[in-house]
């Protein structure tokens, strides 16, 4: 079974994900992608579905993972999740402790390589955001306005893809900072950082400061083996932690 973790954004991530991406693939025998160059969608969180489709046929399935998410377990394998059976898609629900709720999120996903898939991808970027707006229920959470909204609308609507998913709570692998310190608390798979600029932000280095973990978010058993820059290698103080503080919002 070939598998590929894919990930990235244009423009570059501030995130130190990739290093936390290649590191939890490699330890499970995966491939990595990161993707960091413009396509041209006119819409930017479509970006990734174009990344997904220039290499879905090199691998059996893809495993998608925003640039501000990162896998936090690194023993339990993301795959246990892979779409089973006649399913092509695998999802988590938004997180059941925020006040702002989506049917899904298309943060984090596994894609099976076949051709119902394939061109679930090309309709994504082939229809209207402004019609799916126009069909938008309020039970369907928050309209975001890219890639999210139009998975759910064709997952809903079109015979061909209803069924054709699963969707998983979002302790699966849609955990947020939150559930590290004082919501819902568990161990998450992947953590994602979300929300506005400054929220993300606050949190990522919020994380990397009372966890005591460097940028990637790595614990060092896992990361020894990689010859990282003292910067990546670095654990905040609390010094440092004012400087990345300073850094980030001054960016």
């Amino acid at each position: 079974m070939k598998v590929c973790i894919i990930s990235g954004r244009y423009p570059q991530t501030k995130f130190s994900s990739a290093i936390n991406h290649k590191i939890y693939a490699d330890k499970f025998g995966y491939s990595y992608i990161h993707c960091n160059y413009p396509t041209q969608a006119k819409n930017p969180y479509l970006n990734k579905i174009h990344y997904v489709l220039s290499f879905i046929d090199y691998f059996d399935y893809l495993v998608w993972i925003d640039d501000d998410a990162f896998f936090f377990d690194f023993e339990k394998d993301i795959m246990s999740f892979m779409p089973k059976g006649d399913k092509f898609l695998s999802f988590c629900k938004s997180p059941s402790f925020k006040e702002l709720k989506t049917y899904l999120s298309s943060g984090q996903f596994i894609i099976k390589n076949n051709s119902l898939s394939k061109q679930f991808l090309r309709d994504i970027l082939n229809i209207s955001l402004n019609d799916i707006k126009a069909w938008w229920k309020k039970d369907l959470g928050y309209f975001s306005n890219g890639d999210q909204d139009a998975i759910i609308y064709l997952l809903l609507t079109k015979e061909a893809y209803k069924e054709k998913y699963i969707l998983y709570n979002y302790k699966a692998f849609n955990s947020r900072a939150e559930n590290l310190f004082n919501k819902d608390v568990h161990k998450p798979l992947i953590l994602h950082f979300t929300g506005k600029p400054n929220i993300k932000k606050s949190n990522y280095l919020k994380v990397q400061k009372l966890l005591g973990l460097p940028p990637s978010l790595v614990l060092k058993k896992y990361a020894n083996a990689y010859k990282l820059t003292k910067e990546d290698r670095l654990i905040p103080s609390f010094k440092n932690y004012l400087k990345r503080i300073v850094k980030w919002f001054s960016s």
